[in-house]
């Protein structure tokens, strides 16, 4: 029996030392029939005295996903042609990628090659795709990667210091509206095989910044609601927070705003570089605006102030029901 698989290829700026290369996809038409985006690729050679010679763009594409061939025929023929020619699944390219032949690169402007590609079968979850470059007689390769969501077609990764956690799932949402207090106490006492709620905040949001690939929330926890067994003795502590970029508009969180936060224990991780806890904002992660106290006097946010103190209340006395 033999057993085959394929990785791709790492994007490393080391790799990038004969070639520039940028990747940018553009979207042109989406909606529920049709996905078009548009593929720009700037290429230059990094050599102060001469062109490269003949080089290869290996493009790889999306599952479902097709080229334009039009597009294609147009930067291949007539007098003002870009590319020599192109070519899909040959021997130099891995199945679904797309060759082209660059007769030279030039080394003093970036050569742009732009076509559409067209998503015709819907996949649950894209992966990025790679697009590298390199000299026929060389191949030492430039990687670069693209993705409709992903800046830079990264994989979702929460990322801090040098340590990643895979975040392949969707965004968590806050929670705004007439919330029913069953609800919130509903989620406080959330315990299931996939879903157990471990810790119960309230927080206040100091700082924020924004990383390559991740979001990172610095917030003060004012009150342990519910204090699990992974980050004992949190109250008053600062706590790092983390989320992806493309889920910033979702979650809607303001540094000097206070939120409740109530999240699964699996969401922890310790930090043993800092000695601390990194917590994870993920699709099962409730966040909800927590008012002030000169808010809570308004007609808007009264409602969501007693049912916060009712919630905290009844915890507290009689806990989670038995079930």
């Amino acid at each position: 029996m033999v057993a085959a698989y394929y990785v791709l290829p790492q994007e490393e700026d080391s790799d990038c030392q004969k070639f520039g290369l940028t990747v940018q996809l553009l979207p042109e038409k989406i909606d529920q029939s049709e996905e078009v985006y548009n593929l720009r690729i700037y290429v230059l050679y990094k050599d102060k005295e001469r062109d490269a010679s003949m080089s290869i763009l290996d493009i790889g594409l999306f599952t479902g996903f097709t080229v334009n061939i039009t597009d294609l025929d147009l930067l291949s023929k007539g007098r003002a042609r870009i590319i020599s020619k192109y070519e899909m699944d040959t021997l130099l390219s891995e199945k679904g990628s797309l060759i082209i032949y660059l007769d030279k690169v030039s080394h003093t402007r970036p050569e742009e090659i732009s076509f559409r590609i067209h998503q015709k079968m819907k996949v649950g979850v894209l992966q990025p795709a790679a697009v590298s470059v390199y000299e026929y007689y060389d191949q030492k390769r430039c990687v670069k990667f693209y993705h409709p969501e992903r800046r830079a077609g990264q994989l979702k990764r929460l990322c801090r210091n040098d340590e990643c956690i895979c975040g392949e799932e969707n965004c968590s949402m806050q929670k705004k509206g007439k919330i029913s207090n069953d609800d919130r106490t509903t989620k406080l006492c959330e315990s299931t095989q996939t879903s157990k709620i471990d810790y119960v905040y309230k927080v206040a949001v100091e700082g924020f910044t924004d990383e390559l690939s991740t979001d990172i929330y610095t917030v003060r926890i004012q009150e342990v609601i519910k204090e699990g067994s992974s980050d004992v003795g949190s109250q008053g502590k600062v706590r790092t927070f983390l989320s992806y970029p493309h889920c910033r508009e979702t979650l809607d969180v303001k540094v000097g705003k206070t939120y409740l936060i109530m999240g699964t224990s699996k969401d922890i991780h310790r930090d043993d570089q800092n000695r601390s806890y990194q917590y994870m904002l993920g699709e099962k992660t409730w966040i909800e605006y927590w008012p002030t106290e000169r808010e809570c006097q308004l007609e808007e946010h009264r409602p969501t102030c007693l049912g916060m103190q009712e919630m905290v209340h009844e915890y507290m006395l009689f806990g989670c029901p038995q079930k």
